[in-house]
């Protein structure tokens, strides 16, 4: 998908950054998931990007867009099941609202944090952290 809309996806994630500790399945999702919501949200030629650094005891991960980004007063409820910005039949952006939740629910099981800051227009960031193996 980020080929055909020609975004450049790039990462910056240390050499020596140490393991996370958990299901790499589970982790995968969670990764693949925000990505995916950020090259979905992102117009075409734009980029996202992922970086990874170590945080006291943790490792964390953040992933960028240049995309719309959320409403203020949407921001806050991104995370709960079914929740949508745009709950039209006509909205552009395809999906069940379940996507983040089941991200939530993954990193809250791996004794993580999760959280999403924006700004309309500019994009959006989404950050987790998990503990370090």
């Amino acid at each position: 998908v980020a080929h055909a809309k020609r975004i450049a996806v790039s990462k910056s994630v240390p050499e020596d950054l140490p393991p996370i500790e958990g299901d790499p399945k589970r982790l995968h999702q969670v990764l693949a998931n925000i990505v995916s919501n950020a090259i979905k949200f992102t117009p075409e030629g734009g980029t996202v990007h992922v970086e990874g650094r170590q945080t006291a005891g943790a490792i964390e991960i953040q992933v960028r867009d240049c995309g719309v980004g959320i409403e203020p007063e949407v921001l806050p409820y991104i995370f709960d099941r079914f929740r949508q910005a745009d709950t039209s039949l006509t909205r552009p952006y395809p999906g069940l609202g379940l996507g983040l939740w089941v991200v939530k629910q993954i990193v809250d099981a791996h004794r993580g944090k999760i959280w999403a800051t924006s700004e309309l227009g500019r994009g959006s960031t989404l950050s987790f952290t998990l503990p370090a193996a």
